[in-house]
């Protein structure tokens, strides 16, 4: 090792990879802390509404912030599955958590869009997706997405590629307080997501980018 590190473009090298090292570790420490362990992530269950029974067991009355039923994986339709998958995230059963021709094509977008105003595209994926709303955090700022993207990470290595689509399946919002597609199905079609055709789950499928921007009743030329 010797006769190399005598050289001066070696050890410049050397050092500033080490220090570029010290400085990744240090910025994922802290951006790390107080994220979901992988533990918490294996237990999670999205809120769910309160249900009142009478004294003889009939359903009273439903309360809840969030309207949402929580299936299981194997319980949505692959129509379902594959509306989502192609509207949100094409590569979701083959990238790590982040899809990086995606998030290269966001920074650019993000850098063209501070300079000239406005909102930068997303570029997250379905793993993101079910991060951010673990984090609960909405502000428009590097840093969450920081966190965002190294959360998706723990997912993706915690939990299997159906669980993870199960989460968002789940969770996501799609307007008229229906969280998840359960509950989206009887808000805007009154009908089991079993029986939601190809335009229905095609149409909840593009309904995270903006809710109210597809609404069938006050935007039906946008929704068809």
């Amino acid at each position: 090792v010797d006769p190399w590190w005598e050289r001066k473009w070696v050890r410049r090298v050397t050092w500033a990879a080490a220090a570029l090292f010290a400085l990744f570790a240090a910025m994922w420490i802290y951006f790390a802390s107080g994220l979901p362990s992988s533990e918490k992530l294996l237990a999670y269950q999205p809120p769910l509404p309160t249900n009142v029974r009478g004294y003889d067991g009939n359903p009273v009355q439903t309360f809840a912030r969030e309207r949402r039923v929580e299936l299981a994986y194997d319980e949505y339709p692959p129509v379902v599955v594959h509306a989502f998958i192609s509207a949100e995230d094409k590569t979701f059963f083959s990238h790590g958590g982040i899809d990086y021709p995606g998030l290269i094509g966001a920074v650019f977008d993000y850098t063209r869009k501070s300079v000239s105003g406005g909102r930068a595209k997303g570029g997250s994926t379905i793993t993101q997706q079910v991060a951010k709303y673990l984090l609960q955090d909405d502000t428009y700022a590097v840093s969450r997405k920081i966190r965002e993207a190294i959360l998706a990470f723990r997912l993706e290595d915690t939990l299997s590629k159906q669980q993870i689509l199960e989460l968002y399946l789940n969770s996501i919002f799609l307007g008229r307080n229906a969280y998840g597609v359960q509950a989206a199905r009887r808000a805007y079609f009154d009908k089991d997501v079993a029986d939601l055709t190809l335009p229905e789950a095609a149409y909840l499928a593009v309904l995270p980018k903006a809710p109210s921007n597809y609404d069938p009743v006050r935007s039906t030329a946008k929704a068809l």
